[in-house]
């Protein structure tokens, strides 16, 4: 095969093993590129190395990790000096799954003593690699590391390629401290710069590591920074490496240290050295410990006289982090000391009109790259401070709003998203300080000939927030609608999703028939007509016009047009992207509607046809008076069960839905609630008196919950529900069902279905994606023939599989663990088989849970069948986070096993071949 061609496969490996992370295709891969890399040229075991590098993850994945050693090490006994050199760097890329090789450590020491440059660089690089893996060849090679540094025959290139490994020698405090001390010599006996930077940086690695000397390392740092070391580039360093300490171990920070960094920052004529200086405070300021900081200790005068930069510097970085810090501090002490006032001045005052200040001088600033990003970290603080200190709102809205119509497009984008961050937190402000010039803004571009500005689609959103889920008035309706024919339609898609998301689902309906006529993919156009139609029926249950006594009509015509959507949303489905959440929580919405207008009929039934005269005879016999309503009783408690079993389909909705984001799984959450609230609300009328102790305490604990903290206005109606609920029970009893009791519940029904339902996020975009690779073993053939087992062995069911992540992996929560279960059951019976003793089980039942390893698991299951017949197994996998919820995500893998006698067979097959033949009479 030609050089170029075999190349060509080798680096295509990296790419296969992430398709088929399994170990039997990756063990016989690397064991076949071991071959070429001893027969091959230098070339293509360079290539190799490359491929061990990018497939870092899959090594503990070899099976034969001897054979594959001994084919790579056998290259080291060449004359080859470059060949010895590829040979070193591979071992050192698999050092993870050789760790320990002894005969691996006695060549990379041998290596280090070379002539040979390439060679000794090699060992160096794989002397990094084994003392980052190997606790044994850590402690033994730091001896020899430091004989090489301090050795006069060293080459001063080399000496800096060597201390870099000192960072690894952080396995035991002996060690550690071995190598600190060496670090510590060299800074006086090497004070160089490149010596100087490069020490520091592994001594701050290694305390990082070890974290025993982190305090001591941070005062070494500031030595450096302040007093011993003038040169800016060594304080360039200083200041990154505090930086990093700060990120790692905020908590072994001591004020002091905060102090002595806050007097250079003040005192360093470089803006380059106080801008790195606000990184490192900036970064302790964010955590927990910064606040711990301000319950025992007062705010240095020094720390605020450089939050107070923000007035004294035009480098738009430097002010915008003096503001981040401005607005840390004031956050922090007014949790820490529960007062807003330190030195007689309100310290969230003076951060309100930093951040307002320099908000206004950046829109009038030129939109050059470093001005747009501390304008947006400007902006976050803003976000920050309104949502610790939420009657800061309204004077923030109103100066960001007067900058809207002034500023350049790019930072108009910035405020109006800022707005809107602002309005997700509370609405009521945009209705004060916004919406008349939002309107404005809005107008102004349907009347321009320009298409819509790219912030556009963030002052429709405005809109909607401020308008609660209220319907908004027709002529603004008609001006978003005038807005989006204006826009691509990308960008109108993005208006007609906000809108289902607050609530608007009259406005997106329209743009969603609209878009429908402008996509070429058939799954496109009835994904989009689906949500026309889900939209109509939503904006059906919106309608202020339709009277009480319309309601059961007006669900009825809501329910067609969601099933129209329902059906039309599955019919969107691919592979690919099969729309599971949006189908079951589209379904979820139907089921909920019809339950709510069942309950309105009972209530009218209660209404329409009262107890018979006998009923009255019969409570007064039992001693109970509700037994005079059985009728009505009976009715009700179907209605209990149906909202039950919706709460527990909601529950189920909320289980399988692991990638989504906060918010909307609070939104499924709260649909679940307000099953539980009616069904809580019927038992409590239908209760009797022994159960009314239980029944109060199953409100107050429903009371205490989060469904009934959101400032929403779904929340806000389930709170008023209750609070009625609890009023009605201490006025009119429990002792018999009366008209008011069936009013509210039937009151109750109708308001949580005028209620709008807001979309969640999920329906829409998933932010991060999450799914299980499966691969089961034995597994059935092409014409799915069950897996033969005898009766009296165990199957042995191995299961291997690969955690798949999207873009953003972790977003908002991470696979920790695997759960697997097991389970099988006897479809048929083989009528053949011996009799079957009683106790023999027909199914079992086996759980286990595994941490992934670099997004890989296997486990193995055991399982009986003694029963003869057609088993099936079930094979279902979840997702356990690192909270120790299960979420089950799936997927579900069937197996068909068969469980035979192998004595019978034998049995059967001499019956039929002992069986007489019979020829044909001869006439």
């Amino acid at each position: 095969m030609k050089t170029g061609v075999q190349c060509e496969s080798i680096v295509r490996f990296p790419r296969l093993f992430e398709k088929y992370p399994f170990p039997i295709l990756i063990n016989s891969a690397l064991l076949r590129l071991a071959d070429v890399f001893r027969g091959g040229n230098n070339f293509i075991r360079w290539c190799i190395l490359r491929v061990t590098q990018q497939s870092e993850k899959h090594l503990d994945k070899i099976l034969s990790v001897d054979e594959f050693m001994k084919k790579i090490v056998s290259v080291y006994y060449s004359n080859d000096p470059i060949a010895r050199a590829v040979t070193l760097r591979t071992l050192g890329s698999i050092s993870s799954i050789i760790a320990e090789r002894k005969n691996v450590h006695h060549i990379i020491v041998i290596s280090l003593d070379s002539h040979d440059a390439v060679e000794v660089d090699a060992a160096v690089f794989a002397a990094g690699k084994f003392s980052e893996q190997s606790k044994t060849f850590a402690a033994n090679i730091c001896s020899k590391i430091s004989e090489m540094i301090n050795g006069i025959a060293t080459p001063v290139e080399l000496k800096l390629q060597l201390i870099p490994v000192l960072r690894h020698m952080h396995h035991d405090i002996y060690t550690a401290a071995k190598a600190r001390a060496v670090c510590m010599s060299l800074l006086s006996s090497y004070p160089a710069e490149n010596f100087c930077m490069l020490t520091l940086q592994t001594l701050t690695h290694l305390a990082a590591q070890s974290l025993v000397d982190i305090p001591d390392q941070v005062s070494l740092l500031l030595d450096h920074l302040v007093h011993k070391d003038p040169r800016r580039a060594v304080k360039v360093v200083a200041l990154q490496q505090l930086r990093k300490l700060a990120k790692i171990a905020p908590h072994l920070w001591k004020y002091s240290f905060m102090q002595i960094l806050s007097r250079f920052i003040l005192s360093t004529p470089y803006a380059a050295l106080k801008i790195g200086g606000l990184h490192v405070l900036t970064t302790l300021s964010k955590s927990v410990a910064f606040q711990i900081f301000f319950i025992t200790e007062d705010v240095d005068s020094s720390l605020l006289e450089v939050c107070t930069l923000c007035y004294q510097h035009s480098d738009p970085t430097l002010v915008s982090k003096s503001l981040e810090l401005y607005t840390h501090l004031a956050i922090a002490y007014s949790k820490s000391k529960g007062s807003l006032w330190l030195n007689g001045q309100n310290i969230v005052e003076d951060a309100m009109i930093a951040l307002q200040t320099q908000t206004i001088l950046g829109a009038s600033c030129e939109n050059t790259a470093r001005e747009q990003e501390a304008l947006k970290l400007c902006l976050s603080c803003v976000k920050k401070l309104v949502q610790t200190h939420p009657d800061t709102g309204e004077s923030f809205v109103s100066c960001i709003t007067n900058l809207l119509e002034q500023s350049q497009e790019l930072s108009s984008s910035m405020f109006s998203e800022s707005l809107a961050a602002i309005g997700s937190q509370n609405s009521k402000v945009l209705q004060t300080s916004a919406l008349s010039q939002v309107l404005s803004l809005l107008n102004k571009v349907s009347q321009s000939q320009e298409n819509l500005p790219r912030f556009g689609t963030t002052l429709c959103t405005l809109v909607f927030q401020a308008a609660e889920g209220n319907p908004v008035p027709d002529h603004i309706k008609d001006l978003i609608l005038t807005c989006v024919q204006k826009t691509d339609p990308w960008r109108g898609y993005q208006v007609a999703r906000q809108a289902m998301r607050y609530g608007q689902s009259a406005i997106a309906s329209k743009i969603f028939s609209s878009l429908a006529q402008k996509v070429s993919s058939e799954h496109l156009y009835f994904w989009l007509m689906g949500l026309h139609d889900i939209g109509t029926g939503e904006s059906c249950l919106q309608e202020r016009k339709y009277k009480s006594f319309e309601v059961l009509s007006t669900i009825m015509d809501a329910s067609l047009h969601y099933q129209k959507g329902l059906t039309l949303l599955k019919a969107a489905s691919t592979p690919n992207f099969p729309l599971q959440f949006q189908c079951e929580y589209v379904n979820l919405r139907v089921d909920t509607m019809q339950v709510h207008s069942q309950l309105i009929r009972t209530c009218n039934t209660f209404r329409t046809c009262p107890p018979p005269a006998i009923a009255t005879a019969l409570a007064i016999t039992n001693g109970q008076e509700i037994t005079r309503c059985g009728q009505i009783v009976n009715q009700l408690m179907k209605c209990v069960r149906e909202y039950e079993d919706l709460s527990t389909r909601f529950a189920d909705l909320y289980k399988t839905s692991f990638d989504a984001d906060p918010e909307s799984l609070k939104n499924v959450h709260q649909l679940q609630m307000s099953c539980e609230l009616m069904k809580l609300a019927i038992l409590s009328i239908t209760q009797d008196a022994q159960d009314g102790q239980t029944m109060f305490a199953d409100r107050l604990m429903f009371y205490s919950g989060d469904a009934s903290r959101g400032r929403d206005k779904f929340s806000q109606q389930l709170q008023t529900i209750h609070k009625v609920l609890d009023a009605l029970i201490q006025t009119e009893g429990v002792q018999k069902i009366t008209h008011k009791h069936t009013e509210f519940l039937s009151e109750s029904a109708e308001s949580l279905t005028r209620v709008p339902n807001c979309f969640p996020r999920f329906f829409f975009q998933s932010l991060q994606s999450t799914a299980l690779k499966l691969a089961v073993s034995p597994q059935q053939n092409s014409s799915l023939d069950p897996v033969l087992i005898q009766y009296d062995t165990h199957l042995t069911l191995k299961v291997e599989g690969v955690v798949q992540h999207g873009s953003c992996p972790g977003l908002f929560r991470k696979v920790h663990a695997v759960k697997m279960e097991v389970t099988s059951n006897l479809q048929s019976k083989n009528p053949t088989g011996p009799d079957t003793k009683v106790t023999d089980p027909t199914s079992n039942s086996l759980t286990q849970t595994v941490e992934p390893h670099n997004d890989y698991f296997s486990i193995s299951f055991l399982l009986a069948f003694p029963v003869l017949g057609i088993h099936l197994v079930t094979i279902t996998a979840s997702i356990v986070d690192e909270t120790g919820t299960v979420w089950n995500t799936g997927p579900k893998v069937n197996l068909f096993v068969k469980s035979y006698d192998d004595a019978i067979q034998r049995a059967t097959q001499s019956k039929v071949s002992a069986r007489p033949s019979f020829t044909p009479l001869i006439s």
